[in-house]
């Protein structure tokens, strides 16, 4: 809440485990994106709520979500 946002209304986007872990320490979803740092394996692993293979597909989650 320290950036005037709720949990509820925000999202993590990020490439790495650590971008996924931090986001659910933040009690906010979570997109890992494929064609990043870590794989869409590791992404899975540590509790993405949804791995996008492309820019078109994570404008969609982020639709889907808001």
């Amino acid at each position: 809440f320290e950036a005037g946002v709720d949990a509820s209304d925000a999202v993590m986007i990020g490439d790495t485990s650590y971008d996924i872990l931090m986001g659910q320490s933040a009690h906010v979803r979570t997109i890992g994106v494929a064609w990043g740092y870590h794989s869409p394996a590791e992404l899975n692993s540590n509790g993405a709520n949804v791995i996008v293979d492309d820019v078109d597909a994570l404008r969609t989650e982020l639709e889907r979500w808001g």
